[in-house]
């Protein structure tokens, strides 16, 4: 969607892009179990109206992971450490 918005240019086709990607060297997947879903369960209805930037921030939350991103309301709400 972004890419089609204009607002990410990609040089390369999606599907090769996301396997590149989720390439295990480059980044570790983490899963949707029990924990994300209760950190989602916990994070104010006020948080953040977009449905994934909450799954996100839930599972940086659930993982006790920092979170790197230039979203202001994410940043602002001091809900998780962001670097």
């Amino acid at each position: 969607m972004l890419a089609s918005k204009g607002r990410f240019e990609m040089n390369i086709g999606f599907a090769e892009w996301l396997l590149m990607a989720s390439d295990p060297e480059v980044v570790q997947i983490l899963p949707i179990d029990p924990s994300v879903i209760i950190a989602l369960n916990e994070l104010p209805e006020r948080f953040h109206g977009d449905p994934a930037d909450r799954m996100i921030v839930a599972t940086a939350k659930a993982n006790r992971l920092p979170l790197m991103t230039m979203d202001a309301s994410i940043r602002r709400s001091r809900i998780i450490e962001v670097v």
